[in-house]
């Protein structure tokens, strides 16, 4: 009977914990997640394109473009997510004493995104998406490089 008690004792506890720790979460703490799930995402689709641009005889046109589409329909509500310095995380304070030149490389990424979406909409191999593949990344890169802390 004193096991089933502390075991119980245990899951309350445990309960009890982790339904504190969520309602102490901050709107900080939700901005932060949120947009590191979007650009985790990003990633994971980001990497099943490479691997078959690097590997061509994998392309598939479908998924190619599910994944580049799943990136281009999930920008705007990324930039959603640095409204408000307080939500730093893992950003520069660039972000916000240089937010112009951050929005304007958010909507390089936009643009760059929409642009990998059209190609993926008709392409039969590789080379229809290479360079619009290529300007996602480099649009990544240029504002991690920038904006985002070492």
């Amino acid at each position: 009977m004193k096991h089933k008690f502390a075991t119980t004792l245990a899951l309350i506890t445990a309960a009890t914990l982790t339904l504190g720790a969520c309602s102490s979460k901050t709107a900080t703490t939700e901005d932060v997640k949120a947009r590191q799930d979007i650009m985790q995402d990003w990633r994971a689709s980001s990497d099943i394109m490479k691997g078959m641009l690097e590997k061509p005889d994998t392309f598939d046109a479908a998924t190619f473009k599910e994944q580049a589409d799943l990136i281009a329909n999930s920008t705007s509500d990324a930039w959603t997510h640095f409204g408000n310095e307080a939500n730093k995380g893992g950003s520069q304070d660039t972000v916000w004493t240089d937010a112009e030149d951050f929005k304007a490389q958010a909507e390089q990424f936009n643009v760059a995104a929409s642009e990998l979406s059209a190609a993926a909409a008709s392409a039969t191999s590789v080379e229809d998406v290479q360079a619009a593949f290529g300007k996602v990344g480099e649009s990544c890169g240029s504002c991690h490089k920038a904006y985002k802390q070492k």
